[in-house]
């Protein structure tokens, strides 16, 4: 719509230039044609502010200052938490993500990750511009596991690495200040301020298509697996997110739960699983309908529950152990219990635990199968 009402103006425009010699209407009344030349220069000036709007999401998002001084503003909107075990998981996670995310991309060596933790108890972690990340500490509560937490931040280390946000923060922007920068003149300082106050409260709803989405979970999952972390805990948290939904509901509200531009949580977890299998070269799969994880299409092991952990979740680090092991050539080597592990070559498999058979027990089946 204001691409065509530009043209409209442009005519016009062009109709005054000319003293509308050719126009074989009546000249408008005066009080018209000053309406009209109100219009035009509204939407010049609209036109001028929208190209002042996106040189400055260009600082914010390209320039050390403009990074920085979003990370700042958006620290004072949301709070810090200061606990100092979910920031020290938080420092690790983040270093072990961006060192792992190097060894195929390496551009993020020019612009690292800026991110702090706040105390908002939703599960939840944003990206904006600049590669800004803002981590709920809610996404603790409903996982402190290591591996699984690390899936989420990979997530929007992805989002940002592909310049998501940006994308999106720019038609988001458009629609919520455009009716102001259209309408009056404002100086640049104005307009910058404008900007980063709706920076900062739309991280948490920007417009990103579903398409990125998945793009933003496959990148997870292979920034995740680059750093060292179980490959299954993708599929293993969303089993947990699934499982979790009744207890943690007015936690599960945040924008990452949207289902308008959000994969399900079974679609994600289903998409972790197919990846697992791709990466085990198809020799790990999950039984239908069941928790048995089988390996060349042979039963192996129904993981059991633990006091934090169901059935359903753990047998995707079983699964993800097992994909890694394959995909590292470790299959051609014994597997053996060492210390109440299982391993096959030098990859661990699992540590029995509950009513899982022994660790000799399971690694005897898993040579009689591999």
């Amino acid at each position: 719509m204001f691409n065509h009402t530009k043209k409209m103006a442009a005519s016009i425009l062009l109709g005054l230039a000319a003293g509308f010699s050719i126009c074989p209407y009546p000249a408008m009344p005066q009080a018209e044609a000053a309406d009209v030349a109100g219009m035009i220069g509204s939407l010049i000036y609209g036109a001028a502010a929208y190209k002042q709007m996106d040189e400055y999401l260009d600082t914010v998002n390209n320039t050390e200052e403009g990074r920085q001084k979003y990370f700042e503003e958006l620290k004072k909107s949301q709070g810090v938490s200061y606990d100092s075990y979910y920031n020290s998981m938080l420092d690790s996670i983040m270093t072990n993500l961006s060192a792992g995310i190097a060894a195929s991309d390496p551009s993020i060596r020019q612009k690292p990750f800026l991110y702090f933790l706040n105390p908002s108890t939703e599960f939840n972690a944003a990206c904006g511009l600049g590669h800004v990340m803002t981590v709920n500490i809610g996404l603790f509560k409903i996982s402190d596991n290591t591996d699984e937490v690390a899936f989420v931040l990979g997530h929007e280390m992805g989002h940002g690495m592909k310049n998501h946000a940006m994308n999106g923060t720019k038609k988001k922007l458009r629609t919520i200040i455009g009716g102001s920068v259209a309408a009056s003149a404002m100086g640049g300082g104005v307009l910058a301020n404008l900007t980063m106050s709706a920076l900062v409260g739309q991280i948490n709803n920007v417009q990103i298509t579903k398409k990125q989405e998945w793009e933003a979970d496959n990148l997870a999952f292979d920034y995740c697996y680059q750093a060292g972390y179980n490959p299954g805990a993708g599929a293993a948290l969303w089993e947990r997110v699934e499982e979790k939904q009744g207890e943690f509901k007015n936690s599960l509200v945040g924008e990452i739960f949207s289902p308008d531009d959000h994969p399900t949580n079974r679609e994600r977890m289903e998409n972790y699983e197919k990846k697992l299998v791709k990466l085990s070269g198809n020799h790990v799969t999950i039984k239908k309908d069941s928790n048995m994880v089988q390996v060349n299409g042979k039963d192996f092991v129904t993981p059991s529950a633990t006091s934090g952990m169901s059935s359903a979740e753990r047998k995707y680090f079983v699964m993800g152990n097992l994909a890694a092991a394959y995909n590292h050539g470790q299959n051609v080597k014994e597997a053996y219990a060492s210390d109440g592990t299982v391993y096959l070559g030098n990859q661990s498999i699992l540590t029995p635990t509950g009513s899982d058979p022994s660790a000799e027990v399971l690694a005897k089946k898993l040579n009689e199968i591999k």
